[in-house]
């Protein structure tokens, strides 16, 4: 099948969804179903073919593959909702929470004024690359804004997140046995379809996803949303019947999430499992504090090249030991990650500020950053990566910073959980590009300001 008709089929079957069922759920099934099923874009044969094509950059940036899923899954939903729920997404009126995930949007737009006149036209075109993020980022976020920001309807998200990990079971089965791809059947090849997928034992699926990073990130964090509902029920006053159900539920989205071995991400929702464990010790503002001043530190360190990463890991000791320890265990990619980093610092700290307007800005090294945030830095410079990561990041800072002290596995921390998760996706998009766009969606939703939990 081809990928245009795929999309075309898509946009009907998401209209035929909106005329059956209320708005919230229908938004639910049209936005994660469409990141479950749809192909990620039509891959020119070259890219399809490629032994390792590092030059797809994902569907987070606009770069020469602008017609993707990341696009056609939230504009579908909207167009959904404007044709049968319009008086309700017509009433909804944008407020100072809004502002940075519109400038965001917006940005490459600005930036062309900030380019010198001997730089080269950006690409994308400004406006190309400012409506492929209005789709992308800003649709997801007004889907959230709109139809999940109250109790009510996050806790229908958490079950829409819930799922969506168990719909990859049949995925898991199959491509985590055999190791083909369905991706391949029904569509064409994928380019990663063997980027990562040997692992300890069998293989790691890819499903439809951009990549097989994502689709472990993906399951990883539903499979915790899927825990965090069972053990909420648990404490609740639901009967036993609906708690046996969740818990089943649960085991399936965990089964799922470690057959995937995707490590990094296992890693990541064991972290947020920790974070809604300890605030019934310590109140999480600290915590939140002392995170964001070691990471903000950290990145600057990082992207100053005042420590010499490249030249501690292959001319020291220390720095071999820890290299080879990393392969070892089977993480090489870490260590290999950071150095494909280092060797494109001096291109970004040439456009620091206001970037390249380039999506390709490193081709000229044969190599990218295999991070989004990397990535945004060297096309929209440290503007675009403040307002990509600040207007995510900052409904989840002040959630964390808000909640009393109190277990994270209840009821009343849905919240909470919510933002942990968005926190835990922009953590990954430091190494990884192919992103848990279901964030997006989930920090719009928290952007709204409620009353103080007591």
């Amino acid at each position: 099948m081809s990928v245009e008709l795929a999309y075309v089929i898509f946009l009907m079957a998401a209209l035929l969804v909106f005329s059956k069922l209320r708005a919230e759920t229908a938004v639910l099934i049209v936005f994660l179903g469409g990141w479950l099923c749809l192909p990620v874009g039509h891959y020119a044969a070259e890219t399809s073919q490629a032994a390792f094509a590092y030059w797809i950059v994902g569907a987070a940036l606009p770069s020469d593959l602008l017609l993707t899923k990341a696009w056609v899954a939230p504009v579908a939903a909207l167009l959904g909702a404007l044709g049968f729920d319009r008086h309700r997404l017509l009433r909804w009126r944008p407020g100072a929470a809004d502002v940075t995930m519109a400038l965001w949007c917006s940005w490459p737009l600005c930036q062309v004024l900030f380019l010198g006149s001997s730089s080269p036209s950006p690409k994308p075109p400004s406006w190309l690359s400012s409506a492929y993020l209005f789709g992308t980022w800003g649709a997801t976020w007004v889907l959230g804004r709109v139809y999940f920001s109250n109790a009510a309807s996050q806790g229908l998200l958490i079950q829409g997140l819930m799922w969506s990990v168990v719909a990859c079971l049949p995925i898991a089965a199959f491509e985590g046995i055999t190791g083909q791809s369905i991706y391949g059947f029904i569509f064409e090849p994928h380019p990663f379809r063997f980027d990562g997928s040997e692992r300890y034992l069998g293989f790691r699926p890819l499903g439809f996803f951009e990549n097989g990073n994502q689709y472990g990130l993906w399951v990883s964090l539903c499979a915790l949303a899927a825990v965090w509902r069972a053990l909420s029920l648990q404490s609740g006053r639901e009967s036993g019947r609906f708690v046996s159900v969740a818990k089943t539920l649960a085991a399936v989205g965990v089964t799922v999430a470690v057959a995937a071995q995707s490590v990094g991400a296992l890693l990541l929702a064991i972290l947020g499992g920790a974070f809604l464990s300890v605030g019934r010790v310590i109140r999480l503002r600290f915590l939140v504090v002392c995170l964001a001043a070691l990471m903000l530190i950290t990145s600057l360190i990082y992207v100053s090249g005042v420590i010499p990463i490249t030249q501690i890991g292959k001319g020291t000791a220390f720095g071999q030991s820890v290299v080879n320890g990393f392969r070892a265990v089977g993480r090489g990619s870490f260590t290999w990650r950071i150095s494909q980093d280092q060797k494109l610092l001096p291109e970004i700290k040439a456009h620091i500020l206001v970037g390249t307007g380039q999506w390709d800005w490193w081709r000229s090294k044969g190599i990218r950053p295999w991070g989004l945030a990397m990535l945004l830095l060297g096309q929209f410079g440290a503007i675009g990566l403040s307002l990509c990561f600040g207007s995510v990041l900052w409904p989840t800072l002040r959630e964390a910073w808000r909640v009393p002290r109190a277990s994270g596995w209840q009821t009343s921390a849905m919240p909470l959980l919510l933002a942990v998760i968005v926190g835990l996706t922009m953590l990954d998009a430091l190494m990884n590009s192919f992103i848990f766009f279901p964030a997006v969606l989930i920090a719009g939703s928290l952007a709204e300001r409620r009353p103080i939990p007591v």
